[in-house]
């Protein structure tokens, strides 16, 4: 059914929304499918939005004045904006309704923009101290290899056939499903990001190849969804049709970008990574007269060193940088031709 025939207001429901409203209730008791051009409100993902947003305005008042205040910000502000644009508006309609494309475009945004953004947003210390207990359970959720195994057990038990269609029928689960590949998609990038002063576990190059380790997963599962010759999902195959695509276009499709999503964080890292490397330069900064010629003294030179006792002196002074001009060796006299010899 052409996507203009969706929304021309009251009248007799045409024949795939005939038999979906004769047939299984939908979310919350509904029968009827909503227009792909209006905007499904669930309570869940509202609440998780006034959340976010409650996190980000806490993080700038907390932060105010601080080195990097305002672009940290504008960051949470991007954030709480794209996460609207992903559960409150008409992409939230398709994804749940019609088209798993615009599902893995929605989970774009919210696995792979949305937890970047949020996370620059936080303050560069943190001021509450937990228990030491909690401490260590916050450490182990934030470790690389917890983010690695959340990432993918979130994506994967999620998209597997009885999951994701039991979740496109009951609006509390597509909630739920959304909250979690959030909340998991937190945890992969906390060792990326590192905020609240938390300490780097990845170096800057270990940080792409964690990336790279964590999303080869999800490229096999975008190769088997692209070429899966079946509908994988029933309750897309009996949604109406919109922009043309049959189901097992739009599975191709969202296959692929199923594989895309990798190559997204890659070049979402290299931004982290390259704002990072930015933030950080003024600390590696000795305040010496270096001018990137390499010249300048080398950090702590001036910092005394133990010396075995009865050690010449000279050596003392070589340790403490401080050297002197080698001597200028004397004017030799050479002869020149066969005559009198000249000073």
């Amino acid at each position: 059914m052409p996507f203009s025939d969706c929304h021309r207001g009251p009248r007799v429901p045409s024949q795939p929304l005939d038999r979906l409203a004769k047939g299984r209730p939908l979310r919350y008791g509904v029968g009827v499918l909503p227009s792909p051009a209006g905007v499904t409100f669930d309570p869940v993902l509202a609440a998780g939005l006034v959340t976010v947003g409650g996190i980000v305005v806490a993080s700038a008042r907390a932060m105010r004045g601080e080195p990097g205040w305002t672009w940290r910000r504008w960051s949470g502000v991007a954030a709480v904006l794209l996460l609207a644009a992903a559960w409150v508006s008409p992409l939230q309609t398709v994804a749940s309704h019609y088209l798993l494309t615009a599902h893995l475009a929605q989970i774009t945004l919210i696995m792979g923009v949305v937890p970047p953004l949020l996370l620059l947003a936080l303050p560069t210390r943190c001021t509450v101290v937990l228990p030491r207990p909690l401490r260590r359970v916050a450490r182990a959720l934030v470790h690389p290899l917890s983010g690695i195994v959340a990432i993918n057990a979130a994506f994967f038990g999620w998209h597997l056939t009885g999951a994701y269609d039991a979740s496109l029928r009951n609006q509390e689960l597509y909630a739920l499903q959304q909250l979690t590949l959030l909340a998991a998609s937190a945890m992969f990038w906390w060792p990326i990001v590192v905020p609240l002063g938390d300490r780097r576990v990845l170096s800057r190059w270990a940080t792409l190849g964690y990336i790279l380790v964590a999303t080869i997963p999800q490229t096999f599962g975008g190769i088997t969804v692209a070429l899966a010759k079946h509908a994988l999902y029933p309750t897309y195959a009996s949604a109406p049709r919109l922009f043309g695509l049959d189901v097992l276009t739009d599975q191709q499709i969202a296959g692929a970008c199923i594989a895309l999503v990798s190559k997204i964080a890659l070049f979402t890292a290299f931004g982290v990574v390259f704002v990072r490397m930015l933030n950080e330069a003024p600390a590696d900064d000795d305040g010496g007269d270096d001018d990137g010629g390499g010249g300048g003294r080398r950090r702590d030179s001036d910092r005394p060193s133990p010396h075995p006792s009865g050690a010449a002196a000279w050596l003392a002074d070589l340790n403490a940088g401080r050297t002197v001009p080698e001597p200028v060796p004397a004017t030799t006299r050479v002869p020149v031709g066969a005559g009198p010899r000249r000073d």
